[in-house]
């Protein structure tokens, strides 16, 4: 039984190898570019663009979101106002142009294109004209609509897929901002030039969905570090700065020692207080928003369902 099961692994591993080497040619940039294509809309397959890209946001830029341009060709007069939006399907393919006004002046010369992010995907055509007016569009050949503007980088035709990043010059991350298929998707996180967070927001396809948290800088020690302080630190904060002096040197200061401070001083029972505390869904507010002071008493809490606050209280500290 062990050498049938050996033998068929073995010829698995085998096909497997020659199927890489007819495929990619025994190289890995053309398996790396296979696999960038077929994960390039997904958040969880590993070493997909998603997982593995970071790049300098100041490199993004965003593209429109789509629209229907009418393009008079006539030499001596153009016509105008013609109005038209698309039909989608339910993975909002281009199905269909419904034309809601057909304008006026029109000649036999009008094509019609799709403006925005990805518009060179998509081919019009013909457009029909009656009487100066256009009555009917079609379509050649269609492509994924959107919505929304779309992030890309650089050169690349496609949106982008990854996590851009803005720094100060220490190196330190100030922003970092995870993009799918070139809208928000996942955390987007801002830090200070020390490494504490300011924010963190979640996003699900270009939308606020989920916790976002935002913090006060200031760190709050743990209650008895006094008590357990041996070293003569007036705090729990300035104690591990100091620590990340002797172990990083010259490098203190950068993302890599904030890091380490931070994270030190979170598992030593240092904290940083939360000053607003939101829930979204779909871009709109749901479930509890509530505020605090830098000390940690709740200034209000209201609740919201589907965007509309249904429950309010201020809280009064003096009371």
């Amino acid at each position: 039984m062990k050498k049938i099961l050996s033998t068929i692994l073995f010829i698995c591993l085998l096909s497997a190898s020659l199927g890489y080497m007819i495929l990619f040619e025994g190289k890995f940039d053309n398996f790396e570019d296979w696999w960038d294509q077929q994960t390039r809309g997904s958040s969880s397959f590993p070493f997909s663009p998603y997982k593995k890209y970071r790049k300098e946001a100041s490199l993004l830029y965003f593209d429109e979101a789509n629209s229907i341009e009418f393009l008079d060709r006539h030499l001596f007069w153009k016509g105008s106002g013609a109005i038209a939006k698309p039909e989608l399907s339910h993975d909002y393919g281009l199905v269909n142009i419904i034309v809601i006004s057909g304008g006026y002046g029109y000649s036999d010369q009008v094509e019609a294109v799709v403006r925005g992010s990805g518009g060179q995907e998509f081919i019009l055509g013909p457009v029909s004209v009656s009487n100066g007016s256009i009555s009917k569009v079609g379509v050649i050949n269609s492509g994924t609509w959107t919505n929304e503007p779309l992030a890309y980088h650089g050169t690349d035709q496609h949106p982008f897929s990854g996590t851009a990043e803005i720094k100060f010059k220490s190196g330190q991350v100030i922003e970092k901002i995870p993009f799918l298929s070139g809208k928000k998707h996942g955390q987007h996180t801002r830090y200070n030039e020390r490494g504490v967070p300011i924010f963190s927001k979640d996003y699900i396809h270009g939308k606020k969905s989920g916790t976002h948290i935002f913090w006060f800088s200031r760190p709050l020690d743990p209650d008895d570090y006094k008590t357990k302080s041996k070293e003569g630190y007036p705090s729990l904060w300035i104690e591990i700065n100091e620590k990340a002096k002797e172990k990083f040197r010259k490098k203190y200061g950068t993302s890599e020692s904030n890091d380490w401070v931070v994270s030190k001083y979170k598992l030593s029972g240092g904290a940083f207080g939360v000053k607003l505390l939101e829930h979204w869904l779909d871009n709109k507010k749901h479930g509890l928003f509530e505020g605090f002071d830098e000390y940690g008493n709740k200034t209000f809490k209201d609740e919201y369902k589907h965007g509309l606050r249904i429950k309010h209280r201020i809280f009064d500290k003096t009371k």
